[in-house]
């Protein structure tokens, strides 16, 4: 007799509920990896604007409208630079949502395959009774007859 778990429908239905929500993990946490990336590019752009700017004051002379320039560029980039760390709060709370929610899925998904272990067990531990008690059958037919056991 073969082992049968009666809710395995229902484990196979959880693990594929964790492997969505850890699908669902993953992409949230390349999206908030692309977006410290594109702050780490903004922080670049400005180190390059400030020597940029430290060039053309160093020479002097008509360099001031690309001056000017440059110090708009600056603070456009800082308001941009503001918003992408709000951008960045909101991926970083929606990873920590999903990460919650795929930790209880995975909760779900351990209790489930823990009974079906032990439904195993059970399993194993009445096959043994069952396999114990049609040998001693056999054995009483055997001896009842006068048979004698090699």
């Amino acid at each position: 007799m073969k082992f049968r778990f009666p809710l395995q429908k229902v484990l196979d239905h959880r693990v594929r509920l964790e492997e969505l929500a850890q699908k669902e993990f993953q992409e949230a946490l390349s999206r908030l990896n692309f977006e410290i990336q594109k702050l780490a590019q903004m922080d670049e752009s400005i180190k390059t604007a400030h020597s940029e700017a430290f060039r053309l004051q160093s020479e002097g002379g008509t360099a001031g409208p690309a001056l000017g320039q440059v110090h708009e560029f600056l603070k456009g980039q800082d308001v941009r630079r503001e918003r992408q760390k709000y951008q960045i709060k909101e991926c970083e709370s929606l990873v920590e949502s999903l990460r919650e929610i795929l930790r209880a899925k995975a909760v779900d998904v351990k209790i489930m395959e823990g009974l079906k272990e032990k439904k195993l067990e059970e399993f194993k531990l009445e096959q043994k009774k069952r396999d114990q008690k049609t040998t001693d059958d056999m054995n009483v037919m055997r001896f009842g007859r006068g048979d004698k056991a090699v």
